[in-house]
């Protein structure tokens, strides 16, 4: 986030704290308490507490930043915020691609093993809560992952194992996406913008992510129960 948009939010008057920062004078303990209300931010944040004060309380807010977090999160998608695909490469490049400071949209991402020369389908480390995976394929978890992505047609996989093929060549790839399939009685169908990205996860282990972000549905064929062998 942008200072000025920041400063909009708490309610910090933006040229006084940039030419605070800006001269490196002392910043009033008020503009601090505005920012860390306002961004939903612990104060301690703001603070150099020393070596293992410091890390003590980085581990003491960090699942309750989360949560609140989360919970911020929710309030920006009521008042119709929503992460983009702009978002998330914004956060892959201030991360250098590593799988860290994620937790504002971690319910919304996929994560895949690389692929493997002889797989015939992805093998999912997790799925989302909230991501389109989960929610439109109404997946419960893995193992329904497996039952149900793994009966889709050979030419649906082959061009989503694509993707994730093409990390060997580039660090991330933006794709469209159309998708027409019966799952449960009911036909889902509808377009979806994919990040497909190559990411570094908390034990150095190559990681596959995806976030997809629905660009639209046919609601009507979507509700609408058909005559199928449920997938």
């Amino acid at each position: 986030m942008k200072l000025k948009k920041a400063c909009t939010i708490s309610g910090v008057n933006y040229g006084t704290l940039r030419s605070q920062m800006r001269n490196n004078r002392e910043i009033p303990a008020s503009s601090v308490a505005l920012l860390s209300a306002g961004l939903g931010i612990p104060i301690q944040f703001f603070f150099d507490l020393p070596g293992e004060a410091q890390g003590s309380a980085l581990r003491l807010n960090r699942w309750r930043a989360a949560e609140q977090a989360n919970a911020e999160h929710a309030a920006c998608c009521r008042a119709g915020f929503n992460v983009t695909t702009d978002h998330i490469l914004d956060w892959y490049h201030q991360e250098g691609g590593r799988l860290k400071n994620w937790e504002w949209f971690e319910d919304q991402v996929d994560l895949y093993k690389p692929i493997e020369a002889t797989d015939r389908i992805m093998h999912p480390l997790q799925i989302g809560k909230r991501s389109p995976t989960a929610e439109r394929l109404m997946l419960a978890g893995n193992r329904d992952f497996y039952r149900i992505v793994g009966s889709f047609e050979e030419k649906i996989l082959q061009r989503a194992m694509h993707s994730h093929r093409m990390l060997d060549e580039v660090p991330y790839l933006v794709t469209d996406e159309e998708l027409d399939v019966v799952i449960k009685g009911l036909r889902v169908k509808g377009g979806y913008r994919k990040v497909t990205m190559r990411v570094t996860g908390p034990q150095e282990e190559p990681v596959t992510a995806v976030f997809s972000k629905l660009t639209w549905l046919d609601t009507a064929d979507n509700v609408r129960e058909v005559d199928s062998v449920e997938a």
